[in-house]
């Protein structure tokens, strides 16, 4: 039996059709514009308050921002407290656009710009 069964070749060209074995032919699929889209992966220095605006825009920019929370705190000009209101703005703004936020370690913090990008546990 072996190959002959998938593979049978009758001059140059194969016998078998992509549809048969899982692939699909149709190219809408792979290049349609809500399966493909292009992200930019960027380490965002968040030094103040100031900052959570252009946070949004970057977003909503589709870039993935990997943020050092550990950086603001060190600033001594920015208690915990503002920091979680800032983080909650954000959460805010990554539930209105289908986002997320992670963490990555004890001091990083990953945002998806929406539903696209999701970050497993």
């Amino acid at each position: 039996m072996g190959l002959t069964k998938f593979w049978k070749k009758e001059s140059d060209e194969l016998l078998i059709s992509p549809q048969t074995m899982g692939f699909s032919s149709d190219k809408n699929v792979l290049n349609g514009s809500s399966i493909i889209q292009n992200f930019l992966i960027k380490k965002y220095d968040l030094k103040s308050v100031e900052q959570v605006e252009d946070v949004k825009k970057q977003l909503v920019g589709r870039r993935i921002l990997i943020i050092n929370a550990k950086q603001i705190l060190d600033d001594k000009k920015i208690t915990i407290e503002q920091l979680v209101k800032i983080i909650e703005e954000i959460k805010t703004h990554l539930a209105e656009t289908g986002g997320s936020i992670g963490r990555i370690g004890d001091q990083y913090l990953i945002l998806t710009p929406n539903s696209n990008v999701k970050i497993a546990n």
